[in-house]
């Protein structure tokens, strides 16, 4: 069997590069740098996780997390919102266009494998 797939969407490059090295043993990793790129390749790919940014050009993580959950090829996909957003209300907004966590940058590196996952044990 295949890997599973992990679409990141991040446009702070260091940041994407650094999600990605503690995912690409495990998992395939699929990257992109904004929120239309990251649509393009969530309907091409149909990754089984997607860790989302919230504040990307293009178009934002919340409009996105709601698009994916409109597409019926996508709507069950797991998404991971990471974002150094921490407010109360930006979580529930989170959860209101549908992610399935949300995350507070910064975290380590196990936090975050482990939170990947378990989201994607859970799909299964």
């Amino acid at each position: 069997m295949g890997k599973k797939k992990v679409l990141i969407i991040e446009d702070e490059k260091n940041i994407l590069e650094a999600q990605a090295m503690i995912l690409e043993e495990e998992y395939e990793v699929i990257k992109a740098t904004d929120g239309e790129q990251g649509y393009e390749l969530a309907r091409k790919h149909y990754p089984d996780l997607i860790v989302l940014d919230l504040m990307l050009p293009n178009r934002g993580g919340y409009d996105l997390c709601f698009s994916f959950r409109q597409d019926e090829k996508l709507k069950d996909t797991k998404i991971l919102m990471v974002t150094a957003l921490s407010q109360e209300i930006d979580k529930k907004k989170g959860k209101m266009v549908g992610t399935d966590h949300y995350m507070t940058k910064p975290f380590e590196p196990d936090e975050f494998y482990e939170k990947v996952k378990s989201l994607i044990e859970d799909a299964n």
